[in-house]
């Protein structure tokens, strides 16, 4: 038994394998592009979110009040006050812990918890902070003007 050769069906083929590699390969292409005209920085990225809320602990208290904060490329968000908050935080290199307010302020001695947050990244490095003051006036007086707000 001879088989005859079909001319048409064996570029049919043909054309079928060439358009299913080309199909395979075009996502590759296209990726490598988009890799070439990717944006470079010349800052590394300063981004937060503060929360302010009642309660002695953030996983069960409800936020009151959240803002953004950008201190780079320059200041912004919609924190009242970005560049007076980026410049407290740039003087203790993000360090949350760090901050220290200079307040003489009094404020009474009655124990109703407000806790604040800061998620983000600073200066490309992330951080995470939570801490409890005692009340809301103990929050103005020594909350600095990261959490003025």
């Amino acid at each position: 038994m001879t088989h005859k050769r079909n001319p048409l069906r064996r570029t049919a083929i043909l054309g079928l394998i060439t358009a299913a590699a080309m199909t395979a390969l075009a996502p590759a292409a296209g990726a490598a592009e988009a890799g070439d005209t990717g944006e470079s920085r010349l800052y590394a990225p300063s981004a937060l979110v503060l929360t302010v809320s009642d309660g002695e602990d953030a996983a069960t208290a409800t936020p009151l009040r959240a803002v953004t904060l950008t201190c780079m490329p320059s200041p912004g968000g919609t924190h009242p006050a970005p560049q007076k908050a980026c410049d407290t935080l740039r003087a203790v290199d993000g360090r949350f812990s760090a901050l220290q307010s200079d307040s003489t302020r009094a404020c009474v001695k009655i124990y109703d918890p407000v806790v604040v947050t800061a998620e983000g990244v600073w200066e490309g490095r992330r951080v995470q902070f939570e801490r409890t003051y005692g009340n809301s006036c103990v929050l103005g007086a020594e909350g600095t003007p990261v959490f003025a707000f």
